[in-house]
């Protein structure tokens, strides 16, 4: 079970997946006194969250404990959607919308860390390529619906693996890694992220 600091700490990680902290860095991104944070990061190391490098800098072990990033990228999610209305009602209706058995949806972009914003970045991963123009579809008459702008990128997992595994390459999923939301398959995205950049 995380502590509320160390599910903070987390949070700082998901949110820039390949970025490195150290102690110190965090201590005053969070505001907390180092000696707390370094109890706390001990602990995650100890248990296989966070990754120490020769040069005592820090990193998200994103290849396990898939449950448990899922769920810090949902307690994420939430906070960062708590007071956006209609964004809150655009996702609720795309994730009533989507009848998939496996999807992947994010929000990426200036949404994710910016208080006013006037568009928001889309990615949606699917099993199966077959599916993405509907989907993608689907998706783009909900959005017509609302007043914000919205850019819809509708990928199969095959594409997705694809970007990845071309970490240097500027691409929308490897943009994403540092300026993300999940809002539904955390879990999946963090297999696809262990398996694409492998």
């Amino acid at each position: 079970m995380l502590t509320k600091t160390q599910l903070k700490i987390l949070e700082i990680f998901t949110s820039k997946i390949d970025r490195k902290f150290s102690i110190n860095e965090l201590s005053l991104i969070l505001k907390k006194p180092y000696p707390l944070i370094h109890r706390s990061i001990k602990d995650l190391v100890k248990v296989n969250f966070l990754i120490l490098d020769e040069r005592k800098l820090l990193s998200l072990n994103y290849k396990s404990n898939f449950v448990t990033l899922s769920f810090v990228e949902s307690e994420r999610t939430k906070n960062a959607l708590l007071d956006k209305k209609s964004i809150s009602l655009f996702v609720k209706d795309c994730l009533s919308s989507i009848k998939e058995d496996f999807f992947i949806f994010l929000i990426f972009g200036s949404f994710v860390d910016k208080e006013k914003f006037n568009d928001v970045d889309i990615i949606i991963i699917l099993d199966d390529k077959e599916k993405v123009k509907k989907t993608e579809n689907i998706i783009h008459n909900l959005a017509s619906n609302f007043s914000f702008k919205t850019d819809i990128q509708v990928l199969s997992k095959e594409s997705a693996y694809e970007m990845l595994s071309k970490r240097e390459q500027l691409n929308i999923l490897n943009e994403s890694l540092n300026k993300h939301l999940i809002v539904f398959g955390g879990e999946n995205y963090y297999r696809l992220l262990a398996n694409g950049r492998g």
